[in-house]
């Protein structure tokens, strides 16, 4: 058990930088002029005034095709929610046995 907590404590840093690598970095798309911004929307209306006016998953789902490390930021996120789960249903499991 206690290699799942070395892994779970070596996934924290590489969610972290991971996360702001793929959304802070990718949030850049604010400062692009409209014709460059607006071909990339998905859910945003093509009606907006600013680029920095665009929905939040529109800004994730760019950031999926357009950096790869935003994988890696959401299996680390996945890993480190799954694994406290898991501990706290193997604690209530063994508690009512």
């Amino acid at each position: 058990m206690k290699k799942w907590w070395i892994l779970w404590a070596i996934s924290i840093p590489i969610f972290l930088l991971s996360y702001i690598n793929s959304i802070f970095l990718t949030s850049k798309i604010a400062y692009m002029s409209q014709s460059e911004c607006k071909p990339m929307f998905i859910f945003t209306p093509q009606d907006v005034d600013y680029c920095s006016d665009i929905y939040p998953i529109d800004l994730f789902l760019i950031s999926l095709k357009t950096n790869e490390v935003t994988y890696l930021w959401l299996l680390s996120g996945f890993y480190l929610v799954g694994f406290i789960v898991f501990l706290i249903v193997r604690k209530i499991w063994r508690k009512g046995d």
